[in-house]
């Protein structure tokens, strides 16, 4: 568990509830505004894309494949330089592929899009799909059955979420020693009715063999490794470029046709790689992110308004180029966020910001945005998917979040007291910030009171400045069963000023207060008010 981070030359440093440094990231403002225990880090990988991969090519008792280990090894590489969360598994017996595939699935509720791959051999037994593991016996159909992983199992799985992209990709239907002369076929079998969502994509048609390949890679493989890499081009383009080029290697180097084949159930666009266009032609993402971080650091430098130095540099960027708020602000995330190993849609990371404006310290009167009297033009957000979007709250479920905060000194040392109409058992987290510090702690919702523990710096009395407080809720995954049920799927339940929407995540409780230290005297200004009376 991590209770305390703080920021030094860049760096955020997270301490344990022993006082010991667990790790150090480099320091960003929008992402580590709420979460506990375990969400630290799903925060950190950005609940975006997770694969799992296995290739199974050492089988005990019939002869070695050649190429499976190598495949699962080059898409295990090229899904990491897209940005998946990697899992690889290698000569798996059964219990390796349904500890593997459990704990895929598990982990599938963090993410927004999960890939399973498998390369081995496959089969299908009575119209179902079975993975073969490494040491399975030869036998007859019911104990064969029970030996191998159903691929039924792993889509039945992942039909209890809802809103996710499910990719399911086999390159597993090689001459098969165990179809032999025991009733089962090789290949495998259509599948009918994929949960939505769901695209399940085959190295050849259903019922047929596919070529193990002459070089590393099976045929399948060594085409779709190289499509995967073609950025911008759709999920199902891809997969016709695929089936197009094994077909034309295949007639040539054998003699037979392999037609790879796809079974979608896709509601939205997907694809493995992204180049965005330049938010503008005449400067580059590049250009516009070391100017701002020029000019941040400037502001560091002559400035302790922790709002200037955070929204001061996107004013000069907009000043300079004559390029809309949230477009400079996109152009910064892309590389931001590339620099740091994440991946986002355009729409997304426009959310994401979006959300943030008036934290920062924008503020939009009568339709028009402003910092301090400064008018900026914002511009218009990209349009999210559906799945995505935020849903309205389910009639009579409605719960407004209400709160006020209350702070009490003591020896330098400062806690905060949130007064409130959130559930009990809701967790929550205090996020103390000030110019070159930052301290979170938990806590948990009580009888319509919230308390945090004390903060100090470092376990000396505050030093005088302007300082942010924000409290907010867990997204809907981590929260306990009875607060899920209030609050409703992806928290769609709550409203109202003090909640804040991210379409990772959902609606969250997230409200915050501007704090002036000076001499043990605290002057507070309620931003939810203060924006909203605009």
């Amino acid at each position: 568990m991590f209770v305390r981070v703080y920021i030094e030359n860049g760096l955020r440093r997270w301490y344990d509830q022993n006082n010991r440094l667990k790790f150090i990231l480099r320091n960003e403002f929008k992402i580590f505004n709420y979460e506990i225990k375990r969400k630290i880090i799903s925060e950190v990988r950005i609940m975006d894309r997770i694969a799992l991969v296995i290739g199974n090519s050492d089988y005990s008792n019939v002869g070695k494949l050649n190429n499976p280990k190598n495949d699962a090894d080059d898409i295990a590489s090229i899904l990491n330089k897209l940005n998946f969360d990697v899992t690889k598994i290698m000569d798996a017996n059964l219990i390796d592929i349904q500890k593997s595939v459990n704990d895929f699935l598990q982990a599938l509720d963090e993410y927004a899009v999960g890939v399973f791959f498998y390369a081995g051999h496959g089969m299908q037994i009575d119209g179902k799909n079975f993975i073969v593991p490494i040491d399975l016996k030869l036998s007859d159909k019911s104990k064969t059955m029970v030996s191998c992983y159903c691929l039924n199992s792993l889509l039945e799985g992942a039909s209890s979420y809802k809103g996710k992209t499910l990719i399911c990709i086999l390159d597993a239907c090689r001459d098969n020693p165990f179809a032999m002369g025991r009733g089962f076929l090789t290949g495998f079998a259509p599948f009918n009715n994929p949960p939505k969502g769901t695209m399940i994509a085959y190295s050849t048609s259903a019922d047929c063999s596919a070529f193990d390949g002459q070089c590393s890679n099976g045929l399948y493989t060594q085409v779709l490794k190289d499509a995967m890499l073609i950025p911008n081009l759709k999920i199902e383009e891809m997969f016709k470029f695929v089936r197009n080029k094994v077909s034309e290697i295949s007639i040539s180097q054998y003699g037979e046709e392999q037609l790879s084949w796809e079974y979608s159930s896709l509601v939205g666009d997907f694809y493995f790689s992204v180049t965005p266009q330049p938010v503008n032609e005449q400067v580059t993402d590049e250009k516009i992110y070391e100017f701002i971080c020029a000019r941040r650091k400037s502001y560091e430098n002559a400035s302790d308004n922790i709002y200037d130095i955070e929204c001061l540099p996107y004013i000069d960027a907009y000043n300079k180029y004559h390029i809309p708020i949230i477009k400079i602000l996109r152009a910064y995330s892309r590389v931001d966020y590339s620099k740091r190993g994440f991946q986002f849609s355009d729409a997304t990371i426009d959310q994401l910001n979006s959300n943030y404006l008036s934290s920062w310290g924008f503020i939009q009167k009568y339709g028009r945005w402003y910092y301090k009297n400064h008018y900026v033009e914002m511009g218009d957000l990209l349009p999210l998917p559906e799945e995505l979007e935020p849903k309205q709250p389910i009639n009579g479920k409605e719960l407004k979040i209400e709160a006020s905060l209350s702070w009490k000194m003591n020896d330098g040392k400062i806690r905060f007291q949130v007064s409130s109409n959130i559930p009990e058992e809701t967790p929550l987290m205090f996020t103390l910030r000030g110019k070159e510090y930052t301290a979170q702690c938990k806590s948990v919702a009580g009888n319509r009171i919230s308390i945090s523990e004390w903060f100090s710096d470092r376990g000396n009395p505050m030093k005088n400045g302007f300082y942010t407080i924000d409290v907010s809720c867990p997204i809907y995954s981590v929260l306990p069963e009875k607060i899920k049920k209030i609050f409703g799927e992806r928290n769609r339940n709550i409203c109202g000023q003090y909640v804040k929407f991210e379409p990772v995540g959902g609606n969250t409780i997230h409200f915050s207060y501007g704090l002036v230290l000076k001499n043990s005297k605290v002057q507070v200004i309620d931003m939810q008010q203060r924006i909203s009376a605009l």
